[in-house]
């Protein structure tokens, strides 16, 4: 089972961030901020806790629940083949796998989250783009959709659109942990080491270790 990104270590984060103000991050910055969070992946697996809410949202707060959806065998036994060599960085069989699970269930969005992830892995960010912007109007109640499309346009440093999407999650989902880290993390992007980003980093350290190191980088002064 799988459920999380690659795993950048809190001392490269610390070194990526600017400590000078009124700097942004560079989109390898950005990036390595967000591996460090547990955001990317759906869980496949039969354990997987998502169904009942979204890992590191707050299970107290559940203002959007996860409808269950139990895969049919074969789609899910197609998702976790493709997990498995996701795993092994074999992004186009991968990709070709999790095709196989959502054609056998169109309604498997751990999958089609999973997909997309893959796609832009393996160079395709153009389809990816369009599997996660399809998602969150699909699945609305999911914010993985949200944050991981946020995350992709970040990483291409089309903030202002990244900044929007990130929104629509907070308006969603306001209580998500990593909904707060990915806008705070996007504005300080932009070069917002505003209050608003601030709190919202605040909120998230609950949950993120990486929202603490931006923290502790906070410049004292801003013009």
């Amino acid at each position: 089972m799988r459920c999380l990104l690659s795993v950048t270590s809190l001392s490269l984060l610390l070194a990526a961030v600017l400590p000078a103000q009124n700097r942004g991050m560079t989109t390898e910055q950005t990036r390595a901020m967000i591996a460090v969070t547990e955001m990317g992946h759906s869980s496949i697996g039969p354990d997987s806790q998502s169904l009942k809410f979204e890992q590191a949202d707050d299970p107290t707060i559940a203002a959007h629940a996860v409808a269950r959806h139990e895969p049919l065998r074969a789609a899910r036994k197609a998702a976790e083949k493709a997990d498995r060599v996701a795993q092994k960085k074999q992004h186009d069989e991968a990709i070709a796998e999790y095709r196989e699970a959502v054609a056998v269930d169109p309604l498997y969005f751990e999958a089609w989250n999973n997909l997309a992830l893959e796609l832009e892995a393996a160079g395709k960010t153009d389809e990816a783009e369009q599997m996660f912007r399809r998602l969150t109007q699909s699945n609305p109640e999911h914010v993985l959709a949200f944050t991981n499309l946020a995350a992709l346009l970040s990483g291409q440093k089309r903030y202002a659109d990244a900044e929007a999407v990130a929104r629509q999650a907070m308006k969603l989902h306001s209580y998500s942990f990593k909904a707060n880290l990915v806008l705070g993390g996007v504005l300080i992007s932009e070069g917002k080491w505003s209050d608003e980003a601030k709190t919202k980093l605040e909120y998230a350290l609950v949950r993120y270790p990486a929202a603490k190191a931006l923290l502790e980088k906070w410049p004292e002064k801003r013009d």
